[in-house]
């Protein structure tokens, strides 16, 4: 089951200790240079006649999964300089792979180069660059194949960098057919909580029109907030219960998040009312929102502490090796 870890190091994460493994510390790195990581999962969708807006979703098959391996094994560098190749890159078809490696039966772990374009900039020892050349960055892949046909695709970021977008295009075009790819961040509401200091939660809801009782007296739309010094003890725990059961889908959430609100007796609201719900934490003199339900549409990014070289490329064994162990155990229970 997975490669021998030498026994947990604490990552340290806005506050908060994670065990993950077999890395060195090294001295305050470059905001550029910090490594994480974000999961997301593929799904394949069928047309629902029945009902257009919500789309069947079916396994994809293992010849399909097959079909992605095959260009993931092929390491043969592909010559970004022919504009045939340029053009591929630009319309999502395909990026430059390399370094395929299977680190554990069904886990395959590899690099990408992601591709950035259309903006001019001046560079100190090559000059201008045109909008229209391609500039390529390394990043590591983790793709496996789970039981219910989904596919599940981890990849790294340095710093602000990274491009999930191109490697979603290129994976979606190899995995084309009468069906449509979907894809679907994955959140550690946990991981975005850290140590910080919860001092608000606010519930935006919007009542159904058809109610038959009284107008409320939170009006029919509108937000409430709920500060710790107005909840009083055990606020960070009321919060962090929020954020610990508030999984799945948008209904799931909405569902937890009334039945919270329901039984602390601040306001009764049905599920399908509740149209977000944010936290605020403070930490380190400095306040965050970590979004429970609503605008948030980006993964977590679970950060990775790399030893990283002079020409700020992380050290490609001890990526794998934390990346492969923050799916194992952050990642993975978030699906179950």
């Amino acid at each position: 089951m997975g490669p021998k870890l030498d026994g947990p190091i604490p990552l340290r994460f806005n506050g908060a200790t994670f065990g993950l493994v077999g890395c060195k510390f090294m001295a305050k790195k470059q905001k550029n240079n910090q490594i994480s990581v974000s999961f997301h999962l593929l799904v394949k969708q069928l047309p629902n006649e029945e009902d257009p807006r919500h789309p069947v979703e079916v396994p994809f098959s293992q010849q399909d999964f097959s079909r992605l391996l095959a260009r993931l094994r092929d390491d043969e560098q592909i010559n970004v300089r022919d504009p045939e190749v340029i053009k591929r890159i630009k319309l999502g078809i395909d990026l430059p792979f390399s370094n395929f490696q299977e680190p554990d039966i069904g886990l395959y772990f590899g690099n990408f180069e992601g591709a950035y374009y259309g903006q001019k900039y001046r560079n100190n020892v090559h000059g201008e660059i045109s909008a229209e050349s391609l500039n390529l960055r390394s990043f590591c892949y983790l793709v496996t194949f789970l039981r219910d046909g989904t596919i599940l695709l981890g990849v790294t970021y340095n710093g602000q960098f990274g491009d999930y977008e191109g490697i979603r295009r290129c994976f979606s075009h190899i995995l084309r057919g009468n069906h449509v790819v979907s894809s679907r961040t994955i959140r550690s509401l946990a991981t975005e909580l850290g140590a910080g200091d919860p001092i608000a939660i606010k519930v935006t809801y919007r009542r159904a029109g058809g109610r038959p009782e009284r107008r409320s007296l939170f009006g029919r739309t509108g937000d409430i907030a709920i500060r710790n010094a107005e909840f009083g003890e055990g606020f960070g725990e009321y919060v962090r219960d929020i954020a610990n059961r508030a999984r799945g889908d948008v209904e799931a959430r909405r569902r937890v998040i009334a039945d919270i609100l329901n039984d602390s007796e601040m306001i009764q609201v049905d599920d399908n009312e509740v149209v977000g719900c944010t936290a605020i934490v403070r930490e380190n003199k400095r306040t965050r929102t970590v979004y429970i339900l609503g605008e948030n549409n980006f993964a977590t990014k679970f950060p990775l502490d790399v030893n990283v070289n002079a020409d700020g490329v992380p050290d490609y064994d001890q990526v794998r090796t934390q990346v492969t162990h923050v799916m194992r155990q952050y990642v993975i229970p978030l699906l179950n």
